[in-house]
């Protein structure tokens, strides 16, 4: 069994306004680590970030909406299924896509597509990886290490990592979140 999430955070915004934005409301507040999947949100220093932590609660926090909510401020996305081997890490802002990763080693270790601007550090971190990859024995090992890339850089630009983040205790309260319901007509 492997992690599968999505998530985005967002910086130097108001957390009532972004959840209400997303359509999510606080149900809990947790001042403990995080070892179950769910729907969550926290702050990790001035960054919020909404998780969708497991198969039942990713479909939750979508592309569409960390787009539609950069119009007020960089929003950082991230989609990672181990099953797969795949992800993309996208950053918005404007309500646009500045640049975005995309993987799929799903039969195999292969190149991540770049789309826009993607930052020096996440080239640089690339390279890194691809070294490391070719020390395990190259595209053949056991191992991907090219798949590791888009987490390591958000943790380095958002200082959070889904499969490490919720359950270290370091950033607490932890909210458990749900989805507004729909309005009725």
């Amino acid at each position: 069994m492997g992690f599968r999430c999505r998530w985005l955070a967002t910086r130097n915004r108001d957390r009532d306004d972004v959840l209400a934005r997303l359509r999510f409301k606080v149900i809990s507040e947790l001042i403990e680590e995080v070892y179950d999947t769910g729907l969550y949100a926290l702050e990790v220093d001035d960054w919020l970030v909404v998780i969708g932590d497991g198969f039942d609660h990713m479909d939750k926090v979508k592309r569409a909406a960390a787009a539609r909510l950069s119009d007020g401020g960089d929003v950082l996305y991230l989609f990672t299924d181990d099953a797969a081997m795949g992800f993309e890490l996208a950053m918005f802002g404007g309500g646009n896509e500045l640049w975005s990763i995309a993987y799929n080693g799903r039969d195999g270790v292969t190149e991540p597509t770049f789309h826009g601007a993607v930052p020096w550090g996440a080239r640089t971190l690339l390279a890194k990886l691809e070294k490391e990859q070719a020390r395990a024995g190259g595209p053949k090992a056991d191992v991907d290490h090219i798949y590791g890339l888009a987490p390591a850089y958000a943790m380095e630009v958002v200082g959070f990592r889904h499969d490490e983040t919720l359950a270290s205790g370091e950033h607490v309260p932890i909210w458990q979140i749900v989805p507004k319901p729909s309005r009725q007509r």
